[in-house]
């Protein structure tokens, strides 16, 4: 049972569709945060966001990083084992309890809240076309149509809606990713576990299609081609996703290639709990970005509005090298930015004759930018079992509110996972370049892509 107050009557009404909530549309970005701040000043009124004439001094454009800026910031107060409970009802389950869990070295910097995400004006109009009906549920809530371009469902009515809100939120069309997989074992000892040649596409943002041509082509929300160029054990395996909006029409499909085999090889086992090799066992195939596949395992509550300490503005994240972000036992404290925002609660319960080893899961969902958060899992004794989080780095030359980077903790192993640093490679890179799409990401395309 969700134990904590959900914030105020205007919160509340987020679930609702009758008077009440209409009232509030005024007041609402069009993505679905409310502008205003909150009532004690800690959460300020939407201003805009990050300008994409942000400049500070030693960003260089197209570089694969992005410079901190609010590097001057002071932290306002420090949340520890100490004095956790007065912040309990803002705080996740699985950040309770690494408090908890090390008491002498977890902490929480609580730093002033900036509300730096902003949106391209074409993705904001592309979302009041969804918001004005366009965008529907199909399949029991599995897949969506109608839906392009923005976020499908600004004031969610149900927790398959905001779900699909998270699986859709905008990180740019065209990326390509540069960077390292790290674990920290039991035992501390620190873990290269993978360095990845990373690169994903998604049409559902592409501004040369219209909706139609989207779904004509089946809906190809999430393509993703992944290359291992490192440790040397590793060095030339691969992988390929795709992920379609209707995945009872045309399935979700992984396949990967392995340089023993010489072969690519779809693997239909990728998918709901089957664990990531490289994360040792740590993450599940629907754990990335939080959650990724299929929706139908699970029974899903929108529950309301919460508001949460979360790591956020993760420029210093982003930016540090491994041996600066992981700790002896977890992350190095000294890293994240923590920040109070309004966050979306969505319960998932497992459904009855259902299978899958985290039985429940509750997901904070960012109220300005959907595709950033955290998420709890519990095992089937009602126990949490597992932590994620992912914050926002505004990139603001882009104009894109992305999902920098994450961690995982594993509570009944012990183990840390961190999907992608990027401080010791080059880094970041969206939509530099364009690739044949169909070619791209086939079979054969990451056969040539692998081959050694």
């Amino acid at each position: 049972m969700l134990k904590h107050a959900i914030i105020s009557a205007a919160a509340a009404a987020l679930i609702g569709a009758g008077p009440a909530a209409k009232a509030q549309d005024a007041e609402r970005l069009p993505w679905g945060a409310i502008k205003a701040g909150n009532k004690d000043g800690t959460i300020p009124a939407y201003s805009g966001g990050l300008p994409t004439s942000t400049n500070p001094s030693g960003f260089k454009k197209d570089a694969g990083f992005w410079v901190d800026p609010y590097a001057d910031d002071k932290p306002l107060f420090t949340i520890t084992a100490k004095n956790f409970e007065q912040y309990a009802d803002k705080l996740s389950d699985a950040t309770k309890e690494m408090l908890k869990r090390f008491p002498n070295s977890y902490r929480l910097d609580v730093y002033p809240t900036r509300r730096s995400a902003s949106l391209p004006e074409w993705i904001v109009e592309n979302t009041k076309k969804n918001a004005a009906g366009r965008c529907k549920l199909i399949e029991g809530g599995e897949g969506v149509e109608g839906c392009f371009g923005g976020t499908p469902f600004p004031v969610p009515k149900n927790g398959h809606e905001a779900m699909w809100n998270l699986i859709l939120a905008y990180k740019g069309k065209g990326v390509w990713y540069y960077g390292d997989a790290w674990f920290i074992d039991s035992a501390g000892h620190q873990v290269l576990v993978n360095q990845i040649s990373n690169r994903a596409d998604t049409a559902y943002y592409d501004k040369n299609l219209s909706p139609e041509a989207f779904y004509k082509a089946g809906g190809p929300y999430f393509l993703n081609s992944n290359v291992y160029t490192g440790p040397a054990r590793m060095a030339g395996e691969g992988n390929l996703l795709r992920k379609w909006a209707n995945p009872i029409a045309n399935p979700d499909k992984t396949w990967n290639y392995s340089p023993g085999q010489r072969r690519v090889r779809l693997s239909p086992d990728a998918g709901y709990d089957f664990p990531i090799a490289s994360s040792g066992g740590v993450q599940n195939y629907d754990e990335i970005f939080m959650f990724s596949g299929r929706l139908d395992r699970y029974d899903w509550k929108l529950v309301g509005v919460r508001e949460m300490y979360t790591p956020y503005n993760a420029y210093r994240f982003y930016n540090a090298k491994p041996e600066e972000v992981l700790g002896k036992q977890h992350i190095n404290p000294d890293i994240p930015r923590w920040e109070l925002h309004r966050m979306w609660v969505v319960e998932a319960t497992l459904k009855q004759g259902a299978r899958h080893t985290v039985p429940k899961k509750r997901f904070y969902l960012d109220e300005d930018a959907w595709g950033n958060g955290m998420y709890d899992g519990y095992d089937a004794t009602g126990k949490i079992s597992r932590g994620y989080w992912q914050p926002l780095m505004q990139m603001y030359d882009k104009q894109i509110p992305f999902g920098s980077t994450a961690w995982e903790f594993d509570f009944a192993t012990n183990v840390s996972y961190f999907p992608t640093l990027y401080g010791n490679n080059k880094g970041l890179f969206v939509e530099t370049d364009q690739v044949d799409i169909e070619r791209f990401y086939s079979a054969e395309g990451l056969a040539r892509r692998t081959q050694r």
